[in-house]
């Protein structure tokens, strides 16, 4: 007797792309909501940012005040 399993793997494979879009729009939405990871990141780029000048200004403080008591 002849059987036909193709339908099975059809299936398979619709099952596999439904669950595939739920995960791509759960991630979607969890990353451009309000608090989400890129606002998240932009914060963190952010902080960066304002330490690595707040680290520089002090060295070049640093610099200026050993200049000024060689001189």
């Amino acid at each position: 007797m002849k059987t036909n399993e193709s339908g099975i793997t059809l299936l398979s494979l619709v099952i596999t792309v439904i669950v595939l879009a739920i995960l791509a729009s759960v991630l979607v939405n969890l990353s451009l909501q309000d608090n989400g990871t890129i606002d998240v990141m932009k914060q963190a780029q952010n902080k960066f940012s304002d330490q690595k000048n707040y680290t520089e200004n002090r060295i070049q403080d640093m610099n200026n005040g050993w200049a000024n008591l060689l001189d």
